[in-house]
C-alpha cells in the first residue's frame, strides 16, 4: 500500500462521525477471504486479464473503508489500473457479506450505461458471486403511459387541468405536438403493451426527439405514482422496485444527491436506500462538486414567479372544491386567494425596486450583478423578508393540499387530476420558497458566504440566484454524516500526489484516507510531454489562434490520428478557418456533429490509413478512448483555466482574499491541472501505445505556477522549451 504523504487531509474540513450503527461494523477475516476469493476467481475466468499491483491496491484500500462504519476513501487510480473491477471486487463481496446495499454513482450516463451493461455482468459471471443489479435513472427518461396515452388520443381527452385556465395547461409545452410525434407515441404504447420494451427510453425501438421526450414524460411533480390509473403498467413504478430490491445500484451523483436531500415520496424513504445502510462507490468523483453546488443552488425568474402565482386562484377553489375541504393548511379559500394576490404584487414591487437599482451596461451581451462577497444590499431586506414569509406560508398551503389529495383512492380521477396539477405547482413554490431562503438567511462566521445575483435574459427578465460556493457544505450534511462507508475515486483527483484542495472543496472528513495510485504502464517510454517555447500567449485574441494554425500545419502528423482541445469554441472554429484547405478537410470539428458519429468518422479515417484529427472541447477531453494509432499526438491549445468571473467562484474568491488567501492558486490552478491531467489521459490508454502531448501555452514556462503544474501532471518524457 502506498504510504501517504499523498494522503494529508484537508485544513478546514471538521471531522464526522460515523454513522450510527450497533455494532459498529470493521473489516473481518471473513471479509478479507471473501474479497480475496471474489478476486482470485476473477483472474481466473477473465480471459486475458493481467493482475496489476495498483489494482490489487485500490481493492484493499476500498475494502478498508467499505467494510468500516464511517469509512471513506479517496483514490485516484489513472487509466489502465482497472478502477471498476477494482472496487467491484471490493464492494460486491463486503455488501453481500453485510447486507447493505452497494450503491455505484457515476458523473455520465456513458459510464453508468457501461457498469450495468457491461462490467458488472461480467464480474458477477467470472466471481460466481450471486446479486441483483438494478439501474436507478431519472423519471424524465422513461415513458409516462398516460402521458403517451392523452398524446395519442388527442386533445379531445379531457384535460388534465379540469377547470383550470387555459393558459396553465398550455405552458408545460413549448409546441403542440406534430403528427409524426403522435404516431411515434402509439408505436411506443404497442411496444409497451407486448412487452418487447420495457418503457427506457435510451432503449426506445422508435426514435424520440427532444420536443417528444417532454411530452412523454413525467417529472416526480407531476407523477400521481400508486393512484395513477396507469400504475400497473408504469415504467418509472416498475424501475423503482427493482431498485428497492436489487443489492447492487448503479446510478448518477445527480439522482443520487436528489435522493439522499429528498427522499422518495411514495413511502418517506430515499429511492435508493437508506444512508445508513448503504455503502457508496463515487465513480469519476470529479464532477462530484459541481453537483453538489447544483444541488444547493436555487433560481427563479421574477416576472414568471409573479405570474405563477397570480394563476393560482383557480387552483385554489378547484382544490377546496375537490377536497370538499373548509380549511386546508389552517387557511379558508379566501385567506389562500388573498395571500396569492399579495405576494404576486410583492414580486412585481419587487421587480421593479431591482430595475431602479441596478442598470446594466448598455451593450453588455449577458448583463450580471452580483452582491460583493454575497451580502446583498440592506434597503433590498424588508421586501425579501416580506417575499421570504408569504412565500413560505403559500408552498405551505400547496404542500399540505398536496398531501390531502394524495390520500385519496386510486379510482377518483378528480384527486388523481388535482394531484398531478398541484405537482409543478409544488415544484416551482419550492424554488421561490429556497431562493428567498437564500437571500434571507445570515451566512456563518468562519464559512464561505453564499453567492447571490441578479441576471437579465435577452427578454429583460430579471432572474434571482443564490447558490453555495463550495461543495463541502452540501456534502457534509447528505453524504459524510449521513451514508454509512464511501469510496470516491477517478483518474484526477488531487494535483498530482496533493490532495489537500480536493480535500477541501469536498469537505473530507479528517480520517478519509487519501492515496494516489500509481500508473500501471511505462509512462515515460510511453510519451512526451512537449511544452514549446510558443511565441504568443493564448489572451491574444487574434495571434494565438494564428499561431496554433501554423503549428498544426508544420508539426502534427497528418498522417495518423490526433485530438487537439480547445477551451472556447469560437477559438476551435478560428483555428480550423484558418487551417490550409488541404488540412482542414482532415479536420472533424465538434461543432460540426453528432460527438459519437465524429469519432466512428474518425476511427474510420485512421483504420484506412487517411490520417485524421479531431477537434473537441471538454467533453472530448474525458473519457474518450482512442487506443492505438487512433490518438498519437493531444494537442492542448492552452491551459484550462476556468472562468473567475462566474458568481459563485468570484465569489469563494473574495471570500479567500479576505482571509488572507490567494484565490487563484487554491481554487484556479488545482482545477485547471485536473483537467489538463483528463486531457493528457487521452493519450496512453494501453500498455502499447505510445505517442506526445503537446501544450501550446507559454505561460507554463513564463508564469510561477507553470513549474507547479508541470511537476504534477503525469511522468511522461518531459520535453520543456
Amino acid at each position: 500500500m502506498m504510504d501517504s504523504a499523498t494522503a494529508a487531509a484537508a485544513p478546514t474540513p471538521a471531522d464526522t462521525p460515523a454513522p450510527t450503527d450497533t455494532p459498529a461494523r470493521v473489516l473481518t477475516e471473513a471479509m478479507k477471504d471473501g474479497v480475496r476469493q471474489a478476486y482470485q476467481r476473477l483472474q481466473e475466468n477473465t480471459p486475458g486479464f493481467s493482475p496489476r499491483r495498483a489494482q490489487r491496491q485500490m481493492i484493499g484500500i476500498a475494502s478498508r473503508a467499505l467494510a468500516t462504519s464511517g469509512g471513506v476513501a479517496a483514490i485516484q487510480a489513472p487509466t489502465g489500473v482497472g478502477k471498476s473491477l477494482g472496487y467491484l471486487s471490493a464492494g460486491v463481496p463486503i455488501a453481500l457479506a453485510s447486507q447493505r446495499k452497494l450503491v455505484i454513482s457515476t458523473g455520465t450516463v456513458a459510464l453508468q450505461s457501461q457498469l450495468f451493461d457491461r462490467d458488472i455482468p461480467a464480474f458477477l459471471k467470472a466471481t460466481g458471486l450471486e446479486a441483483r443489479v438494478a439501474l436507478a435513472k431519472g423519471r424524465t427518461r422513461y415513458l409516462c403511459p398516460r402521458n403517451a396515452l392523452e398524446l395519442h388520443a388527442g386533445p379531445g381527452q379531457a384535460s388534465m387541468f379540469g377547470d383550470m385556465p387555459a393558459e396553465e395547461g398550455e405552458r408545460l409545452y413549448d409546441r403542440p405536438p406534430t403528427v409524426l410525434e403522435i404516431d411515434a407515441a402509439g408505436r411506443l404504447l404497442e411496444a409497451l403493451a407486448d412487452r418487447s420494451w420495457d418503457g427506457d427510453l435510451d432503449d426506445a425501438p422508435t426514435p424520440v426527439s427532444p420536443a417528444l421526450r417532454g411530452h412523454i414524460t413525467t417529472p416526480a411533480s407531476g407523477c400521481a405514482g400508486r393512484r395513477c390509473s396507469h400504475a400497473a403498467q408504469c415504467p418509472v413504478l416498475r424501475a423503482r422496485q427493482n431498485v428497492r430490491e436489487a443489492q447492487v445500484v448503479v446510478t448518477n451523483h445527480a439522482l443520487l444527491l436528489s435522493s439522499l436531500t429528498l427522499g422518495e415520496i411514495e413511502n418517506g424513504q430515499p429511492l435508493l436506500a437508506p444512508p445508513g445502510e448503504m455503502l457508496l462507490v463515487l465513480d469519476e468523483a470529479h464532477h462530484l462538486p459541481g453537483v453538489a453546488i447544483d444541488q444547493g443552488a436555487a433560481r427563479i425568474d421574477l416576472g414568471e414567479a409573479a405570474r405563477q402565482v397570480r394563476r393560482m386562484e383557480g387552483l385554489i377553489a378547484s382544490a377546496y372544491r375537490t377536497l370538499d375541504k373548509d380549511t386546508i393548511g389552517r387557511l379558508l379559500p379566501g385567506d389562500v386567494i388573498e395571500l396569492a394576490a399579495r405576494l404576486a404584487k410583492a414580486l412585481k414591487a419587487f421587480r421593479n425596486e431591482l430595475e431602479q437599482a441596478w442598470t446594466p451596461e448598455p451593450g453588455d451581451r449577458e448583463p450580471l450583478w452580483r452582491a460583493p462577497m454575497g451580502r446583498l444590499p440592506d434597503s433590498w431586506m424588508p421586501s425579501i423578508e416580506a417575499l421570504a414569509d408569504d412565500t413560505r406560508e403559500l408552498y405551505n398551503w400547496v404542500h399540505a393540499a398536496q398531501q390531502a389529495a394524495s390520500k385519496g383512492k386510486p379510482d377518483e380521477p378528480l384527486r388523481e387530476r388535482l394531484l398531478r396539477t398541484l405537482g409543478p405547482v409544488v415544484e416551482a413554490m419550492a424554488q421561490q420558497d429556497a431562493l428567498w431562503a437564500g437571500w434571507r438567511r445570515e451566512d456563518h462566521d468562519g464559512q464561505p458566504p453564499m453567492a447571490r445575483w441578479i441576471a437579465m435574459d435577452r427578454d429583460g427578465e430579471l432572474h434571482c440566484h443564490a447558490s453555495p460556493v463550495s461543495a463541502a457544505q452540501v456534502l457534509r450534511s447528505l453524504v459524510w454524516r449521513e451514508v454509512d462507508a464511501v469510496v470516491m475515486t477517478s483518474a484526477t483527483l488531487a494535483a498530482g500526489h496533493d490532495f489537500r484542495a480536493f480535500a477541501a472543496e469536498n469537505g473530507l472528513p479528517a480520517h478519509a484516507e487519501m492515496v494516489a495510485l500509481d500508473s500501471p504502464f511505462d509512462l515515460q517510454r510511453q510519451a512526451q510531454l512537449v511544452v514549446p517555447r510558443f511565441p504568443v500567449p493564448p489572451d491574444d485574441r487574434e495571434g494565438h489562434p494564428r499561431e496554433v494554425a501554423r503549428w498544426l500545419d508544420r508539426e502534427l502528423d497528418w498522417g495518423r490520428g490526433s485530438m487537439v482541445l480547445f477551451t472556447s469554441r469560437w477559438k476551435m472554429e478560428k483555428v480550423a478557418e484558418l487551417l490550409p484547405a488541404t488540412r482542414r478537410a482532415q479536420v472533424l470539428v465538434q461543432a460540426h456533429g453528432n460527438k459519437s458519429r465524429l469519432v466512428a468518422e474518425h476511427l474510420e479515417r485512421v483504420a484506412a490509413g487517411k490520417g485524421s484529427v479531431l477537434f473537441g472541447l471538454n467533453s472530448f477531453g474525458e473519457g474518450l478512448d482512442l487506443p492505438g494509432e487512433a490518438c498519437t499526438t493531444v494537442v492542448i491549445t492552452q491551459v484550462p483555466f476556468a472562468v473567475p468571473t462566474d458568481p459563485q467562484t468570484a465569489t469563494l474568491g473574495e471570500w479567500l482574499e479576505s482571509r488572507g488567501h490567494n484565490p487563484f492558486n487554491l481554487i484556479a490552478v488545482p482545477q485547471a491541472l485536473r483537467t489538463l491531467t483528463q486531457f493528457a489521459g487521452r493519450l496512453i490508454r494501453t500498455g502499447e501505445d505510445t505517442g506526445r502531448v503537446v501544450i501550446l501555452d507559454s505561460r507554463l514556462l513564463t508564469r510561477q505556477y507553470g513549474q507547479r503544474i508541470l511537476d504534477a501532471l503525469p511522468p511522461f518524457e518531459r520535453v520543456i522549451g
